[in-house]
């Protein structure tokens, strides 16, 4: 009796047609689940939007990108303060202020908020990762980082002593045009006063944005339209840590160098919680250099991993992509607050 059996050519043919359909299926799974990772940063947002509404009914403002006292000069817990840009305690930042909205009362509750944000008896909660803040694109890490400073001539990722980790969050608030953590000392005391910039014929520097150190923004303040302004938006991990638990001062928010080798500057602590738009009074004050997923990829830029854009959060709670070709004047305009530009779209 005969048997039938597949030869050589016809096997090797069969291994090429499945190859090849492999090869059309992978990339329409791989968008399929890309879109899934930004719908569902897309609801984080949605989530921390909804907290900040009602930390906002609540408490007539909305939360401060972090909280600090820029007067003393003083240490705490190893932790010596007022920095360069005048950082101090406690330093609690804007998520942690609003985990009761988050439905995360017992974890605040973990947290003794009379203490700096750094001290010891914060440090279990303060390691806690929360889905909310995580967007599963990012791919720069999400498990929490040790918090660094700035060792000068590019030398970075020098941890602080004593060791200080923080959690992971994947989205910062909006400073608006300017870049609260590069005002000069002197006018690092208060940020609600115009910083006057010599080397741009003194032209002032405003923080107009919805979020900055001691901020203490209300509804009838956002008179661009909270529809019509950023309040958060992405900051993958891939280009620097970021947190939702608070600022140390002496820290620094310095570039992944092992991941985007780029020679960019360190900034100092504020920015662990915070982007800005541009274009900056205090640095390159012609060019918008902070567009959604520019490039160069600062440390105080909105970056997502993306194909295409970076999710924001607008002040009514909606979520926009905003593409990384868009208008950059249209960008700038939708990141202030209250300067009587606001736009309607993307």
């Amino acid at each position: 009796m005969s048997r039938r059996a597949f030869t050589l050519v016809e096997l090797l043919v069969v291994i090429a047609i499945i190859g090849l359909l492999i090869g059309l299926l992978l990339p329409a799974v791989q968008m399929a689940r890309e879109a899934a990772r930004r719908t569902q940063c897309a609801n984080n947002l949605k989530q921390l939007g909804l907290a900040l509404l009602n930390y906002e009914g609540s408490l007539g403002t909305f939360p401060s990108a972090y909280v600090g006292s820029s007067k003393p000069d003083g240490s705490q817990f190893g932790v010596s303060y007022g920095d360069d840009n005048r950082n101090g305690p406690p330093g609690w930042a804007w998520g942690a202020l609003i985990l009761p909205q988050l439905e995360q009362r017992a974890l605040a509750a973990a947290f003794n908020y009379n203490l700096p944000c750094w001290a010891p008896a914060n440090a279990t909660a303060a390691a806690t990762p929360l889905p909310m803040f995580l967007c599963p694109s990012a791919t720069g890490g999400s498990e929490g980082f040790e918090i660094e400073k700035d060792s000068g001539d590019f030398i970075h990722g020098t941890p602080m002593t004593p060791r200080i980790f923080f959690a992971h969050s994947h989205y910062v608030t909006n400073a608006g045009i300017a870049q609260p953590w590069g005002r000069t000392t002197a006018y690092s005391y208060d940020f609600e006063i115009p910083e006057p910039i010599v080397e741009n014929g003194n032209k002032l520097a405003t923080l107009d944005g919805p979020f900055y150190r001691n901020s203490r923004t209300r509804v009838a303040d956002v008179t661009d339209g909270l529809s019509n302004t950023i309040f958060l938006g992405e900051h993958t991990s891939a280009l620097s840590h970021k947190t939702w638990v608070g600022v140390v001062p002496g820290a620094a928010t310095c570039p992944r160098m092992d991941l985007y080798p780029w020679p960019s500057e360190c900034n100092t602590a504020g920015c662990f919680v915070g982007a800005h738009s541009g274009p900056d009074t205090h640095d390159h004050p012609q060019v918008i250099i902070h567009a959604p997923n520019n490039p160069f990829g600062h440390t105080d830029q909105m970056h997502a991993e993306h194909p295409g854009g970076c999710n924001v959060m607008m002040g009514d709670g909606s979520v926009r992509l905003m593409h990384e070709d868009m208008d950059l004047n249209t960008f700038v305009a939708l990141s202030t607050r209250n300067q009587g530009d606001g736009v309607g779209g993307n």
